[in-house]
C-alpha cells in the first residue's frame, strides 16, 4: 500500500480540570501549586463540541466584518469604514471562553464584598480576564492540554522505561584519524 489512512487520536472532549493560580507583584497570573493567596479556576476541554462549534461562528463573524470592511484588499481605507465601534475578536474570545471553557473558580471575591467567595458567571469571569489577561492564557493552555491528554501521556511516557542504549559512555566524541589521502588531513 502506498499511503495508510491512520487513526486520529482520541481528544477528551468532557474533562476538566482545576488550575491553581497566584497573582505576582507584577500583576500577572501564573500557575501554582494550591495554597494560601491562590485561586483557582476549573477549566474544561477545548475540543469540547459546544466550544468549538461557537468559537466557529465567532470566527465566521470576523470574516463577514473584515470582508464588509475590505480588509486584506487594495481598496481597504480607514476613511470608508463607519465611525460604529465593532466588538473586537478579543472580546468576543475572552467571552467565548468565560462561556465554556473556565467552568468555576474558588478564591476569588470581588471588591463590593473583600473575603466573601464570590459565585462564578461568566459575566465575572470577563471581568478577571480583563484585570489579569493572564488567566485567559491559563485557561487556554489547560483546555489544549486536556483535550490531548497531555498529563496522561506524560505520567504513561513516565512508567515507560528508557529504550536500551548501545553501552557507549556519552560526553564529547573522540578525535578519528582521517585515512591517508585526505584532503583535509
Amino acid at each position: 500500500m502506498g499511503i495508510t489512512i491512520a487513526k486520529k487520536p482520541e481528544l477528551d472532549v468532557n474533562g476538566e480540570r482545576w488550575v491553581h493560580f497566584q497573582v505576582t507583584k507584577e500583576g500577572a497570573a501564573v500557575k501554582c501549586e494550591a495554597g494560601e493567596n491562590t485561586a483557582a479556576i476549573l477549566v474544561g476541554s477545548i475540543a469540547n463540541p459546544i466550544y468549538k462549534s461557537h468559537q466557529a461562528l465567532i470566527n465566521r463573524h470576523l470574516a463577514a466584518i473584515n470582508q464588509q470592511a475590505g480588509i486584506g484588499t487594495s481598496g481597504f481605507s480607514l476613511s470608508a469604514i463607519p465611525d460604529v465601534e465593532i466588538e473586537t475578536d478579543d472580546d468576543l474570545f475572552i467571552e467565548l471562553a468565560a462561556k465554556h471553557l473556565i467552568k468555576d473558580w474558588k478564591g476569588i471575591d470581588v471588591e463590593d464584598k473583600p473575603g466573601v467567595p464570590a459565585p462564578y458567571s461568566p459575566e465575572l469571569c470577563i471581568q478577571l480576564i480583563k484585570q489579569l489577561n493572564g488567566v485567559y492564557f491559563l485557561a487556554l493552555r489547560t483546555a489544549t492540554d486536556i483535550a490531548v491528554r497531555s498529563e496522561e501521556k506524560a505520567q504513561e511516557t513516565a512508567k515507560k522505561p528508557s529504550p536500551p542504549t548501545s553501552g557507549g559512555a556519552t560526553g564529547r566524541a573522540k578525535r578519528t584519524k582521517k585515512p591517508a589521502g585526505s584532503a583535509n588531513a
